[in-house]
């Protein structure tokens, strides 16, 4: 059973992540375990679960680009231990990814990489496992089934299959395919019945030279359940969908379409799947801009298809790539085909990553396979948007990202780009993290700073078919749209039916009621990124919930407890600030009062110009040792560095400077949570045990105020953490 410590200290003082089942009406049920047992006791009371909001290792941290506003921005590449051909983000809102050996450029699926990035970027936030068997399972496919575990198909062990629990590593070895599924696509159905489709012979890749020849290529489809013997659909074997010809095997794209049949695109062919009985394929014609093996997908809303660059059919030919774009409404039974502003740059092996908004970035890729140069690679990203069906330009990366290279979205928003390589022209061992520009603002004084952004802080209901969630949001700042967006898993510029599915909303103040489409079709069963985006076009951090096809309560994820960096404590960190830390001395600034603090004046709390020049009593005044927080460690409370023992503290929210009463409501009083600011940058104080309430200044005194959601109250709640005048 899960107990939180504290109503402000959330959920994220949980020391790993768990899952937690959302019942109408009673609140959460605990699950044993990373979600492979059945649900717990119930706990009564209809209390809404806590939420986390998950970590990010430079959200807030950074001091935003120029144009960030415009083009999103980079952070620095960082390190990762092996070239990441493929990766997955997890329920737990963890990364798996495998590729290469740790530290060695060579090909082999032989070890498995967990991020965590709650724990940052560095060596510790990543751990690895090691094959316990002898699958490789490099240019293999993945799929979750529906215990949270990752299936994984083919790859260089051709005919073989691997159940992996990221959790702890363990691999347990699955049924042989009746045929070699080298680079094949594995598809989980709205049944939860799992389709793998594609695939040749190993290193088979140029049989897109002898087209008639399909003895060498899996032209027959196989269905199970993941974990017990794979069946031939015989009656789905197909030359179009997966032939020899131009190299249709490979990868083949593939989505759920709305009537419960797989819709996929081979090269230039559409093709219809009907996975009942021993299974049926139809040819739908052809797109007019060939994606070939190195084009990407994404199904961007309900039924309707992107289709971008490519057009390789292998990458090691000269074909050079296409900037072409193609959107598909496979709504009606014949799919409706057009052609969309193309893309401002040619990309073979680029991907294509949903946002959180609803609009598609695309990054990586080189005009031709893997040579390199400048002049052959797609540095800068772009952005789609599904409205005017038009591309801007994006920020630029600073490592190219093709051939064997992924991206995918993590719940804070931000997107992951890895790998490329093997062969190269670069075997990258780093990633780059983008920040979109619905990230970043620009304040009427022309300085971009990071956006304010609504938070879901609390979730109620039942995760189910139909079923409808309340929210509780940060603040009542009003939601224009609410979505999901499956968690990704990605490779060889596939994301395995990726796809962004609409809620329907409706908001009273700070609750918001989502309710969730009834259609498994629609929304096929497994895990979902759940966000909002404010009417100024801000998403809100995502939450993971996970939808179960029978019916039975989903889950909601509790992200795991962050890293201890200003980030985490609510800061960010800004030229001139101090990380918010207990045992160090500090002054807290007022944002927009620049040379004012805060400070105890006979025993109030005051707002005062003070800088190094002023009286040793005023600077004294204005420097405040941070101590871990009295009524929880997690938070922090500011001790007087010339009155000790004495500590800020909110009576009938006013601000004063007391010692201890000895009363159980000292400690509470005493407390305050750092947030990250309230204004996109810095630090606000949240009052303990008032989840709504901040240190604010007003008429140069303290109090802890309600925030009511206006600009001048986001200013007034947010401060820049300075060294200290006195110590």
């Amino acid at each position: 059973m899960i107990s939180f410590r504290s109503p402000v200290a959330r959920a994220h003082l949980i020391a790993e992540s768990a899952l937690v089942a959302l019942v109408l009406g009673v609140g959460a049920v605990a699950l044993p375990g990373p979600g492979l047992a059945a649900p717990g006791p119930t706990v009564t009371g209809g209390t809404p679960v806590a939420l986390a909001q998950p970590a990010d290792p430079f959200l807030g941290t950074l001091a935003p680009s120029a144009d960030a506003d415009v083009t999103g921005m980079y952070a620095p590449q960082v390190a990762w231990p092996l070239v990441a051909i493929h990766a997955a983000l997890l329920p737990s809102g963890r990364v798996a990814s495998y590729g290469s050996p740790v530290n060695a450029a060579r090909q082999g699926g032989v070890v498995y990489d967990d991020w965590n990035p709650a724990a940052g970027t560095g060596a510790a936030s990543h751990r690895q496992f090691a094959s316990m068997h002898d699958y490789d399972s490099f240019c293999n496919a993945l799929e979750f089934l529906p215990d949270g575990r990752v299936l994984m198909v083919g790859g260089n062990s051709t005919t073989a299959s691997m159940v992996y629990e990221p959790a702890s590593g363990a691999q347990t070895m699955g049924a042989q395919l009746t045929q070699q599924r080298w680079y094949a696509s594995v598809l989980r159905l709205p049944d939860d019945r799992v389709l793998v489709l594609g695939g040749a012979d190993y290193y088979n890749t140029g049989a897109y030279r002898t087209p008639a020849d399909n003895t060498k290529v899996a032209t027959t489809p196989e269905i199970g359940t993941g974990t017990g013997a794979w069946t031939r659909l015989t009656g789905a074997t197909s030359t179009v969908a997966f032939g020899a010809e131009d190299n249709r095997w490979w990868y083949p794209r593939a989505s759920i379409a709305p009537d419960g049949q797989v819709f996929g695109v081979s090269y230039n062919q559409m093709w219809k799947l009907d996975p009942t009985g021993t299974g049926s394929v139809r040819s739908l014609g052809t797109i007019p801009n060939p994606i070939g093996a190195s084009g990407s997908s994404v199904s961007y809303a309900p039924g309707k298809l992107l289709f971008a660059g490519g057009g390789q059919r292998f990458n090691e030919t000269a074909e050079v790539a296409t900037n072409a774009a193609t959107v598909v409404d496979v709504t009606p039974a014949t799919p409706v085909v057009r052609s969309v502003a193309p893309m401002r740059l040619a990309r073979n092996w680029l991907n294509l990553t949903m946002l959180a908004n609803g609009e598609v970035f695309a990054n990586g890729g080189t005009r031709v396979g893997t040579q390199g140069g400048a002049a052959n690679s797609a540095y800068q990203s772009e952005v789609w948007n599904p409205v005017t069906q038009q591309w801007r330009a994006g920020a630029t990366a600073q490592r190219i990202r093709t051939y064997h290279s992924v991206s995918l979205r993590l719940p804070s928003g931000s997107v992951l780009t890895s790998g490329g390589g093997l062969p190269g022209p670069e075997n990258n061992f780093n990633s780059e993290i983008y920040y979109p520009a619905h990230l970043f603002s620009r304040d009427a004084d022309g300085v971009v700073r990071w956006a304010s952004r609504p938070e879901i802080r609390t979730m109620s209901g039942t995760v189910g078919y139909g079923r409808t969630l309340t929210l509780g949001m940060s603040d009542a700042r009003q939601l224009a749209s609410a979505s999901l967006t499956s968690l990704s898993r990605v490779t060889h510029s596939y994301n395995t039916d990726q796809r962004q599915v609409p809620l329907t909303v409706a908001q009273q103040g700070d609750s918001v009621r989502v309710t969730l489409p009834a259609d498994r079709n629609a929304l096929p069963p497994g895990s979902y990124l759940l966000q909002g985006v404010d009417t100024a076009g801000v998403p809100t951090p995502s939450q993971i919930i996970t939808l179960r096809r029978d019916g039975t309560p989903g889950t909601v994820t509790v992200y795991e407890a962050g890293q201890e960096t200003p980030a985490e404590t609510g800061g960010t960190s800004e030229p001139g600030t101090v990380p918010l830390t207990p045992e160090t001395t500090i002054g807290l600034e007022a944002v927009n009062f620049l040379g004012f603090r805060a400070r105890h004046q006979n025993y109030a709390g005051k707002l005062s110009a003070v800088s190094a020049a002023s009286s040793a009593l005023d600077r004294a005044d204005s420097s405040f040792r941070v101590r871990a927080g009295l009524a929880d460690p997690a938070c922090v409370s500011f001790e007087a560095v010339n009155f000790p023992g004495y500590y800020l503290r909110q009576q009938a929210f006013t601000v004063y400077l007391r010692r201890s009463d000895g009363t159980a409501q000292f400690a509470p009083d005493a407390t305050f949570c750092a947030r990250p600011g309230l204004t996109g940058q810095f630090t606000s104080l949240q009052a303990y045990g008032h989840p709504d309430r901040y240190l604010r200044h007003r008429g140069y005194k303290l109090y802890a105020d309600v925030f009511d959601g206006s600009e001048l109250a986001r200013k007034d709640m947010t401060f820049a953490v300075r060294p200290a005048l006195a110590g």
